[in-house]
């Protein structure tokens, strides 16, 4: 690296050991995590030798105001968010600043299909009830209780990196796979996926998952009027992220029984959720970990030290 002081490499929240080793070899790290956006700021606006890269877990959202100012104050170059998506960095303003946004789209995917499938292998075999039930000292049993995944129809919204995966994994279990995808290059790819239009999808499904990334296009994808096509022995299942299914739709039809189940990992306003969703008892809920393992942790941070690396000494 030819510079007479090494490049600093501010992080903000806390990524695994692994990537920072591979970071402290090439620039001088500053570890600085717990931090509100406006403290980070206040902070580095009072160092002498100022970070030009950031990197941020998707927890911290960054809005135009706040990338702004770490351009204009602090000289921020490049933001790396350790995540698959960007649906937390303001990326147009990213682009307006000359600020190159990075992100890691392929170290979570096999946690992130791993969890959906263990969501919908709960849900069919009804494993909150019967442990709950057992552990009130009510051995209950019976040919009744839960339901196979083999020949099951599945729909799967975003047949990318996670939705591919979860396809493979159904497959397996015997089940007939259906997609959906904005990319129609995919039913040449994957042939032994049946693809169908939005609608069709939802009426046909038993299972219905949701793998695409939060934007203006998938914002409130499954609303109040195409919910209403979903069968009331259908399950629904998030693990992408909040704001692609209208809670307010989701919960109605919950509550009515429109709907025979649901599974969310994601929700509106994390962490600072409404739990209404609590009050139900057809719905299964974690917080947002689908794509949290040691394993991705592990990776993702090793990723996104890659990319740095690659983009200051390899050029790429």
């Amino acid at each position: 690296m030819k510079r007479k002081n090494k490049i600093i490499v501010a992080i903000s929240d806390k990524i695994n050991k692994e990537g920072l080793i591979l970071l402290k070899k090439n620039f001088a790290v500053l570890e600085k995590h717990g931090l509100s956006n406006d403290e980070l700021l206040d902070y580095f606006s009072s160092l002498k030798n100022k970070p030009e890269v950031l990197i941020i877990r998707s927890t911290r959202k960054l809005d135009k105001i706040f990338i702004k100012n770490i351009s204009e104050r602090i000289g921020i170059k490049v933001i790396c968010t350790v995540s698959s998506g960007f649906d937390n960095i303001d990326v147009d303003t990213c682009k307006l600043y000359k600020i190159k946004a990075f992100n890691v789209p392929n170290g979570n995917y096999i946690s992130a299909a791993e969890h959906t499938f263990a969501i919908i292998l709960a849900i069919y075999k009804q494993l909150n009830k019967v442990n709950s039930e057992l552990r009130n000292k009510n051995f209950i049993t019976g040919y009744d209780i839960s339901s196979e995944l083999y020949g099951k129809k599945i729909g799967i919204i975003g047949v990318g990196r996670i939705g591919s995966y979860v396809a493979k994994m159904s497959r397996a279990f015997g089940m007939k796979v259906y997609g959906n995808d904005i990319k129609k290059s995919l039913s040449k790819k994957y042939k032994w996926i049946k693809f169908l239009n939005l609608n069709t999808l939802l009426i046909s499904c038993d299972i219905i998952t949701i793998h695409t990334p939060l934007d203006n296009s998938t914002k409130n994808l499954i609303n109040k009027n195409n919910i209403k096509l979903v069968k009331s022995s259908s399950v629904i299942i998030n693990c992408a992220r909040g704001g692609i299914i209208n809670e307010d739709a989701l919960y109605n039809s919950l509550k009515n029984k429109k709907i025979y189940f649901a599974g969310l990992d994601v929700y509106d306003n994390e962490p600072d959720i409404n739990f209404k969703f609590s009050r139900l008892d057809n719905v299964l809920l974690t917080p947002h970990i689908a794509g949290k393992t040691k394993e991705s942790h592990k990776r993702m941070a090793i990723q996104a030290a890659k990319k740095i690396i690659n983009y200051y000494i390899l050029g790429i």
